[in-house]
């Protein structure tokens, strides 16, 4: 009997010990925090972690268990939710949900873990010379009650589990994210939205150069515009001349030619001129992308369109082409008139 008492004090020592140690000894909250630097713009960032759609592909849990089932909800931002569920059972299932996001700069979420945990997520991006750097933090506060000094010891093991995990999905999303183009798009005026077809009188113009110079180009646009001014007139249609249209195939360069469109949105009988035709733009979804500043700045808008285009993974449409609507504006004082300044919207066809 005295043996049996015995142990029962040495249990009970050692669960008070245990419980001592875990109630003031061990601290009541996890916070882990990881950081890396990110050698892209913030923006391109932001959409790969703004989005649980494009987040799964650097997602630690994902790169344990590609095979894992996923249900994701399309909308990004607050609000987004991800569930998942895997056979394995260091991934087994959970759900993430975005609950504040603040444009390019954080992103926060609680990641449930099954029944096993419950963790805040908070993403900080900021700014430096030609990079981002980016610092992913988790936490948890115990809650108080029989279960505070159990989940105490389960802060203390997890720690280097979510540290692990942290390291591994900053990984993974620096690999991704230094794929992208390296153009930085933040602050410009891009977005997504349904366009309508436009009826428009075109002609083709064609240069021998597969890589025209602007000069070239604008040369060439020139001649077409007064080519057609004449099939114009000899329609005679209705033809909007403060808004010119460029249209641009997708398979442009190919064959050793440059190729582009130049027109005028139009109404009324069909040209009579051979060389002129009556078109429409593309209608359906669009990513445009709005830019005032001189002609020959227009291409880096281009890049910075490109590079939004594959940080938040939207696919064009196939077979589709781009195309731009350029109004007039206001020219500054000793402006350079062979390099105005106008107003030009970038239409990417999309899925």
């Amino acid at each position: 009997m005295r043996w049996f008492l015995g142990l029962v004090l040495v249990i009970a020592l050692v669960t008070g010990a245990l419980y001592g140690v875990g109630r003031f000894l061990l601290p009541n909250a996890l916070d882990v925090t990881r950081t890396t630097q990110v050698e892209r713009p913030r923006a391109s960032v932001f959409a790969m972690i703004n989005d649980l759609n494009i987040a799964r592909e650097w997602s630690p849990y994902n790169a344990r268990d590609p095979d894992a089932e996923y249900a994701i909800s399309p909308e990004p931002g607050a609000g987004q939710t991800m569930r998942w569920s895997s056979n394995l059972r260091e991934v087994g299932s959970g759900r993430m949900s975005i609950v504040r996001s603040m444009e390019n700069e954080s992103v926060e979420s609680i990641i449930e873990i099954g029944e096993r945990a419950t963790l805040n997520s908070h993403v900080e991006l900021a700014p430096l010379e030609g990079q981002t750097a980016v610092a992913w933090s988790v936490s948890a506060v115990c809650a108080e009650g029989w279960i505070n000094v159990p989940c105490r010891y389960m802060n203390l093991i997890m720690r280097s589990t979510i540290e692990k995990d942290l390291d591994s999905g900053l990984a993974r999303l620096k690999d991704r994210a230094e794929q992208l183009p390296p153009y930085d798009f933040e602050g410009y005026d891009i977005v997504a939205l349904p366009v309508a077809p436009q009826d428009v009188m075109f002609v083709d113009v064609t240069l021998s150069n597969a890589a025209p110079t602007f000069d070239d180009r604008a040369r060439a646009e020139q001649q077409g515009i007064a080519a057609l001014m004449v099939a114009i007139t000899a329609a005679g249609g209705q033809a909007d001349l403060a808004t010119l249209v460029r249209i641009f195939p997708q398979d442009n360069g190919v064959g050793g030619r440059y190729r582009f469109s130049v027109g005028y949105p139009y109404s009324g009988p069909a040209p009579v001129l051979v060389g002129a035709r009556v078109g429409q733009t593309p209608g359906g979804a669009a990513l445009r992308a709005t830019f005032v500043g001189r002609r020959s700045q227009v291409p880096a808008m281009y890049q910075r369109l490109e590079a939004y285009r594959q940080a938040h993974r939207i696919a064009l449409r196939p077979g589709a082409e781009a195309w731009e609507v350029v109004t007039a504006v206001a020219q500054p004082e000793g402006a350079d008139g062979t390099d105005p300044v106008e107003r030009t919207e970038i239409y990417y066809p999309i899925e």
